[in-house]
Parts: structure tokens; sequence; C-alpha cells
């Protein structure tokens, strides 16, 4: 707890001053505590929901804070908590296995999430009233270089929505057509036509953590970037691009490298590389922006595709910014992925292009397959959480196929078109709905 003090806002402090941490049961203290270390580096979201939680129990009476945690603490009792090597300072490792290793977990769980709906439904009572859901913008693209087939493309989606055609003929060159989608089209003149990023910039209360441009490769982040110059680099968007991100994957995979094969070690390698600084090795855009760069270094140590393949990058980091961010706008391209090399370790983050000197080979059908059934992985991250699900519009373009598939409440204008729609027609629609 050292250190954080000047940086929570004062009635939290106060909290804390007068001992509400002795309130919290053993098994919530390393979420707790992480959150308040790390506050320089949360969301906006994530602050509000660790403050809802601590500023309830503040609120409670003894005996009220006690029946709060009551099923928590009984079933800590029944697991042997006390009797375990437990952290209570940050998540581990061993903490992760000591309480999924338990047959009380799932209820412990259930017993976690019924305190954080109690904090939640009473935030929401002393609010008054429910504040109207902003209307949000999910935009995926699969690029004109990925072979999709027409007759299962949207197979997967199981008809929540419907695939309308698009008209790319007035849009110049359909390699930058989403781009232009997202940042305006270059115009006679040197500038650019409006873009749905400049609608979401000039929405009210607009923050960096409301809206993601997130790619497997770096065409549309160069994009995003070369559209605003003048604006710093986490002035108006987090932007997050695979291929952007060598450097920092490479370094981040030779230190992973060094894991020993032991859950002891394994905490002593992650702790190591929750300190390192990364700064070094990090674009401008991410560098710049302290949340964004720890935002990265989480995606990277939890544990998933993200540090190997463009497209895992792309479906892990835009289901980690739903559930951290609550971003009102985001917008997502796959890419191309190679082959993977035989006898080349992936699941030990080795590098395949270092480890096996064959030349890498671009897997055009296996990218297709992999944009599917991620891009619709984004769209269930996202509908998980209640704010996503009656207003949020959700458009998948499949560029080879002139076709996009769109999951959006009754209103939204283009959900019973049945004429091709031109790419100004679609940003139109679109820009009507977030502005």
């Amino acid at each position: 707890m050292m250190g954080i003090e000047q940086t929570l806002p004062a009635n939290l402090q106060e909290a804390l001053s007068k001992g509400l941490l002795k309130r919290i049961p053993l098994t919530f203290l390393p979420f707790v505590n992480q959150q308040l270390n790390q506050w320089n580096y949360l969301f906006p979201n994530e602050r509000q929901s660790v403050e809802r939680l601590l500023l309830f129990v503040a609120s409670l009476s003894p005996e009220q804070s006690t029946n709060l945690f009551h099923d928590v603490v009984e079933l800590e009792q029944k697991m042997g908590v006390s009797h375990w090597q437990f952290s209570t300072n940050e998540q581990t490792i061993q903490n992760s296995s000591l309480l999924a290793s338990s047959s009380y977990f799932q209820e412990w769980r259930q017993a976690v999430q019924a305190v954080f709906d109690a904090a939640d439904a009473h935030a929401l009572k002393n609010s008054g009233a429910a504040v109207q859901s902003e209307r949000k913008l999910v935009l995926l693209d699969m690029p004109l270089d990925l072979p999709v087939d027409a007759a299962t493309v949207w197979r997967r989606w199981q008809g929540i929505g419907r695939p309308i055609r698009l008209d790319f003929s007035q849009s110049g060159n359909s390699h930058t057509a989403f781009a232009a989608l997202v940042t305006g089209q270059p115009n006679s003149t040197g500038g650019r036509s409006t873009g749905l990023l400049d609608i979401v910039r000039g929405r009210s209360g607009s923050s960096p953590a409301n809206t993601w441009i997130i790619d497997a490769g770096k065409g549309l982040v160069d994009n995003v970037l070369s559209s605003n110059p003048d604006a710093a680099p986490h002035a108006s968007a987090a932007v997050l691009g695979y291929a952007r991100l060598d450097q920092y994957r490479e370094n981040f995979s030779h230190e992973m490298n060094t894991m020993p094969k032991d859950l002891g070690g394994a905490d002593a390698v992650f702790d190591h590389l929750r300190k390192v600084d990364v700064v070094p090795w990090c674009p401008a855009e991410v560098a710049s922006d302290p949340a964004i760069r720890e935002f990265v270094r989480a995606l990277y140590l939890s544990g998933n595709g993200a540090v190997i393949f463009g497209n895992s990058f792309v479906q892990w980091a835009a289901s980690e910014a739903f559930r951290r961010a609550r971003p009102s706008f985001l917008a997502a391209q796959f890419g191309v992925r190679s082959k993977p090399k035989p006898f080349t370790g992936v699941a030990v983050f080795d590098n395949p292009d270092k480890v096996n000197p064959l030349p890498a080979v671009d897997d055009l059908p296996g990218s297709a397959l992999d944009a599917q059934i991620l891009a619709l992985y984004v769209w269930l991250a996202a509908y998980r959480y209640q704010e996503y699900q009656h207003s949020t519009v959700c458009v998948c373009v499949a560029e080879s196929l002139s076709q996009a598939y769109v999951v959006a409440p009754p209103e939204f204008a283009l959900l019973k078109e049945t004429e091709p729609v031109t790419l100004d027609r679609l940003g139109s629609a679109l820009s009507a709905w977030i502005a």
C-alpha cells in the first residue's frame, strides 16, 4: 500500500486510513491490493468498479459487512485458505492454482460475484435511475487478402444478425476501404473527409479509454496515426498494432522462455516481467500512455496466443478492452499469419523465425478461418456486458465478398437494407448512430 495514497480519491483514502482493508476477506485482498497499487494504470471503468466496492463496504456497519462476506469467509474456511502460501499483495499463479484446485472453487466464485453484484446494486440505487446507455459501435474487418467462402462465412453467427451487400466501386483503393471508414478518405485539398474516429473524438466527455483501434498488422494503425499527426499518440484513442509491437513481443517472449517448470519459479519470472521497464520496447503510441503500456504487459502475461499470432492478439486485446475499459467505439482488423513451422515451440513463446531458418509462408486459408471465428468471439466478448446488449451496432466486414454482417438494434438504419451499400452510406449510417 506504500506510495499510492496521493493518487487515490480523497474519500477512498479516508476509508482506507480507517482500516477498511481489515474487513476484506483473505481471498479478496490480492485483487484489491493489486488494483490499489496499480491505480495509475487502471482505466476509468476499472477505477469506478474498485471504488464502488470499497466505498460500499466502508458504508456498512460491522454486522452488515460480516453478512456481506459471510459466504466467502465460510468457503475460505472450508478450503483451508489460512493454511495456504497465499499472497495477499497481488494475484499470482500459485494463488490461482490453489483456488482452482479446491472442490469449493465454483461456489467461491459465485460468492465473490454476489459481493460485486451487491456493490453495483447499491451504487445504482444511490444514483437514482439508471443512466441511459451510450450508443456503441464495434467495427471488425476481414481484409481483402483473406479468402472467405460466401456460403459459410456468417454461419457461426447463427442468425443473430444479417448480412448486407457492400459496394466498394466508389471507394478508390479497396485495400484501404476499412481504414477510410475509420479515418476518412483523402480529398483533393490534401485533407480528409470525416471518419468514424472524428465523430467519436468529438463526443462530449470522450477519453482515450472510450476508443480502441486494434490491428493484426500495422496498416490500420499507421493510417490512424497519420490521420492526426499533430496530436499526441495517446490523446484520443488506444492504438495497438501487433506488427508495431514486434520489439516488445520479442523481448517479452525471450524473458518468458526463462520460466522454470514449477509454480514458484513461474511466479518469480512473472514478478520480474511485471516490473521490467518495457518503455524501450514500445512504439511511441504505447510508450506515451502508461495505462496502455501496462495493458499490453498484462495481455502478454495472460497466457494466450496474443504473443504469437496477430489474429489472436486482436481477439484477446478486444476482449480485454471490453472487460476493463468498456469502450464506446472499437475498430479491429484481422490479418494474415504465417503457417506454423515444424519443430518450433509456440507453447513456450519461441519466435519461429529465429528457431527455424525456413522462410515464413503466409497461411491465407488458415488466417481466413481464424478471422471468421475470432470476429464472432470479439462480439460475444462485448455482449457479455449489459451496456453492450441493447445499444450497440456490430458490423463485421468481409472485403473479399463485398459483404458485411450487421448485429444491431431494430432502429439502426441499414439493418433491413436489401440494396448494395456504398462505403459513404455505410459511414454515414454508422456516424449517425454514434454521433
